[in-house]
């Protein structure tokens, strides 16, 4: 791996950030909505990383260390009973499991320097707190990574590809671990015990191989769940990793996207269904082969998954049960073949703390919100039709002009949804 001064990349020392455990503002359609991470900015700088074109890690160079502290702070407040919980507190009370490296890698080459990682493992091992860590770097088997993972009662280790063919991988992220050490670190924590999983981020049409072969390649090294996800195209191209995004998959994206109807979801060009499903449905039948779980990180297509919880498949394992069920992809999930109501889900747990603050511009709501809670939120999401982030963004499901007594709209599925269940049968 190159050294960071080659990638444009600093370190800023004296400077510390102290909320690294957040809510995202996904939380609509996520189960794992409770976020962490060590660093802000991520020395792997891979040109497709979403995180990039979301305030996570661009265009800021700077890597930031997380106060180290300020974790088991947190854990041991939310433990008191004579504490007023905010809204993290209260996530942690229900023991939601945490999604670790949300925005940047948490075993990245700084790490060496100042252990922020080590030490949010240990806290995490010491409150024995189910966590999903995401990561593309290979020392996530080394010391004393591979000895705290052993110990922590509750983890998953999610690792992400673009590929697993080293050439390719090579032209779009030239600063992360090979394929093939990626997969050997793989096979070295799953000959431990511990659950192992994967998740195709990006797949890029014309530029990865076929979903049979990389299926087969995860799966000998280990992985029990494979999920998928189709490249969000971002559409600044005067950023400056444009040109390596292009370059390096060989293939004229911009046309591809253009000519394909894909259509803008914020500042990214996403692909149209007929684009997608060819390619989910392989996936899915080649997991389904090699006696993996599968899952689609595609948000529309989320119900496609064989588990409950986003398209991570962690709500297979003990101790993740109590992932967030309290949101749109659950309710669409519950409602297959059926209406969908939002009281499929008003049963299960949500916060009831102002949830303001986690919201971005592209998902904060400032009409009809009032206390700023989440059921607010939620309500306003699910009653509106042309929200991005409802239940009519789900491929397949449409609004009816029908209320519940409880005054929430209620879905049905259309034509094109009855059939893909149809199809899944």
């Amino acid at each position: 791996m190159k050294a960071l001064v080659n990638i444009n990349v600093s370190v800023v020392e004296q400077e510390r950030y102290t909320n690294p455990l957040s809510l995202t503002s996904q939380f609509f359609f996520c189960g794992l909505p409770l976020r962490l991470d060590s660093y802000r900015g991520c020395a792997f700088q891979c040109s497709f990383c979403y995180a990039r074109y979301r305030g996570g890690n661009s265009p800021d160079p700077n890597i930031v260390p997380a106060d180290p502290s300020t974790l088991r702070r947190t854990f041991e407040r939310a433990k008191r009973d004579d504490c007023a919980l905010g809204t993290i507190g209260q996530f942690l009370r229900h023991r939601i499991p945490v999604h670790f490296g949300g925005m940047s890698d948490p075993f990245q080459p700084v790490e060496k320097k100042f252990e922020v990682t080590r030490y949010f493992l240990q806290t995490l091992r010491d409150f024995s707190y189910p966590t999903v860590i995401s990561t593309r770097s290979v020392d996530a088997a080394a010391e004393p990574f591979l000895s705290l993972l052993s110990e922590m009662p509750f983890v998953v280790v999610q690792f992400s590809f673009v590929s697993t063919r080293n050439d390719i991988s090579a032209r779009l992220q030239p600063y992360s671990p090979s394929p093939k050490k990626l997969l050997a670190t793989m096979e070295k924590l799953a000959g431990r015990g511990l659950p192992v999983t994967c998740r195709w981020q990006p797949y890029i049409p014309g530029v990865s191989e076929p979903a049979r072969e990389f299926v087969r390649r995860v799966s000998d090294a280990g992985a029990c769940h494979v999920a998928i996800e189709h490249l969000k195209l971002p559409v600044e191209k005067n950023h400056s990793l444009w040109p390596g995004l292009m370059s390096g998959s060989g293939v004229n994206l911009d046309a591809y996207y253009r000519s394909a109807g894909a259509t803008l979801a914020g500042r990214e060009r996403v692909l149209p269904a007929a684009h997608k499903l060819p390619t989910i449905f392989a996936l899915r039948a080649a997991a389904h082969e090699f006696g993996l779980s599968f899952g689609s990180a595609d948000n529309e297509f989320q119900y496609l998954s064989d588990s409950g919880c986003c398209c991570s498949g962690v709500d297979r394992f003990p101790g993740f049960e109590s992932w967030f069920k309290h949101q749109f992809a659950h309710a669409v999930r519950l409602s297959r073949g059926k209406r969908i109501l939002y009281g499929s889900i008003a049963r299960f747990w949500t916060p009831t703390n102002s949830v303001n603050r986690w919201m971005n511009s592209h998902s904060r709501i400032d009409d009809g919100v009032e206390s700023g809670m989440m059921v607010d939120h939620m309500r306003a999401r699910w009653n509106n039709p042309a929200s991005p982030l409802g239940p009519s963004s789900f491929h397949g499901v449409e609004a009816t002009g029908e209320f519940t007594p409880s005054g929430f709209r209620v879905y049905q599925w259309n034509e094109s949804g009855e059939k893909l269940l149809r199809s899944m049968a």
